[in-house]
C-alpha cells in the first residue's frame, strides 16, 4: 500500500515561528533560524506512512510538531524490532550529516505526523559557510545520537536482565 505525504512551502513567516518554537531550535542565534527556515518546508503523513526508510538516500532533517512515529530495524523475513517512539517536539534521523547520506533505521508514522522538513543539501551547505551555525547544529545533533545511543543501552540492559534466570 503505498501512503502518500502532502508537502508544502508554507508560509515564510509561519515556517519561522514554527521552526523558532521548535525544542531542537532552542536557543539559535535568530539569524540562523531564519536562514533554516528558507530550506524548510511543512509535511503531512498518514498513519502507517514511512518518514524515511533504510538504505534510501537521507536528504532532510525533519522535525515532529505533532504525531508518534516509531524507529524500527527491519530484517527480510522478520517483524520490525521498535527501537524508540518519537513525538511531537523530537527531531527525527542525523543520517543526512554523514556519508553516505544513507538512512540506518525505518522510522514509521504510529499517528498522523506532521512535521517541519529542512533540506540536508542546503544545511549541509551553511554548516560549511558559517562555522558558528555549523558548531551550533552538529552539537544539536551530536547530542541526539548520544540520547539515542543510551536509550538503546538501556533497553539492551533491560533486555538481558529478563533473559536471566
Amino acid at each position: 500500500m503505498t501512503h502518500r505525504a502532502s508537502l508544502t512551502a508554507g508560509d515564510p513567516d509561519t515556517l519561522r515561528v514554527r521552526l523558532a518554537g521548535h525544542p531542537f531550535c532552542a536557543d539559535l542565534d535568530v539569524s540562523h533560524v531564519h536562514a533554516m527556515a528558507e530550506v524548510t518546508s511543512e509535511r503531512e503523513l498518514p498513519t502507517g506512512g514511512f518518514l524515511l526508510q533504510r538504505g534510501q538516500p537521507a536528504d532532510a532533517l525533519a522535525l515532529l510538531l505533532e504525531g508518534d512515529v516509531s524507529l524500527e530495524v527491519t530484517e527480510p523475513g522478520d517483524d520490525p524490532i521498535v527501537l524508540e517512539t518519537l513525538h511531537g517536539g523530537d527531531p527525527v534521523g542525523w543520517s543526512w550529516l554523514f556519508p553516505p547520506y544513507r538512512w540506518l533505521f525505518d522510522a514509521r508514522c504510529l499517528t498522523p505526523v506532521r512535521l517541519l522538513q529542512l533540506d540536508a543539501a542546503h544545511l549541509r551547505g551553511m554548516i560549511a559557510a558559517d562555522p558558528v551555525f555549523g558548531l551550533a547544529l552538529t552539537q544539536r545533533i551530536g547530542q541526539l545520537v548520544v540520547q539515542r545511543l543510551q536509550f538503546t543501552r538501556a533497553q539492551l540492559v533491560e533486555m538481558t536482565h529478563h533473559d536471566r534466570p
